[in-house]
């Protein structure tokens, strides 16, 4: 019956088993596997920094970089975060780039998620936030800026891809009496800070 032939098979017991022969269930098709990293080979966060561009405003290194890695464990599945300073003549400027990367295992929430929520919840006069695209498969940058003396400029950028949640944090203070920093300057400096840690993470 519509070329389907059903053949029944009567065991021992003397139960009577029909097998349907036809065309064979096509499988659906399996999921793309996420994009995975790992911070196997990372021996100092700071490696995955770039602070050159820094130095646009603030040129003198300020003490040594700031780094930790925790290492993936039955409590965590791992974490890494670096973070260096420069000044300059006039003490009133600075300049600040901090890099987070936080692993996630299975189905716990990202520390994407975490910040996001955090971020985006400061709203007001000197906030602003928005969507990035091409870095990961999600993204947003927050920007705040305050003070009167000393303008203090602070922008995030957080990305997430696969089991793995990147946030770059740029921190400027500048005295009011000089040029000051804007989101379309340090934008690209985050963007290309993101890629170079997700980059130095991906096939470790």
């Amino acid at each position: 019956m519509g070329g389907i032939a059903a053949l029944v098979v009567v065991l021992g017991t003397g139960i009577a088993v029909g097998v349907v022969a036809g065309q064979p269930a096509e499988r659906p098709p399996e999921p793309a596997a996420a994009p995975r990293y790992s911070m196997n080979n990372v021996g100092n966060a700071c490696d995955l920094v770039d602070p050159t561009p820094l130095r646009k405003w603030s040129p003198t290194p300020k003490g040594e970089p700031k780094h930790e890695e925790i290492r993936p464990s039955k409590t965590s599945p791992g974490s890494l975060s670096c973070e260096i300073r420069y000044t300059s003549g006039n003490t009133l400027d600075s300049a600040e780039v901090i890099l987070d990367a936080r692993f996630t295992e299975g189905t716990a929430p990202s520390s994407y998620e975490s910040w996001k929520r955090g971020d985006l919840a400061k709203t007001g006069e000197g906030k602003a936030s928005g969507q990035i695209t091409g870095i990961g498969t999600q993204g947003y940058w927050h920007s705040e800026v305050f003070g009167e003396l000393v303008a203090n400029t602070r922008y995030v950028l957080c990305v997430l891809d696969g089991d793995v949640s990147v946030r770059v944090r740029l921190n400027f203070s500048r005295s009011r009496d000089v040029a000051q920093v804007h989101r379309e300057e340090v934008q690209p400096i985050a963007e290309a800070q993101a890629r170079k840690a997700l980059n130095g993470l991906k096939g470790n």
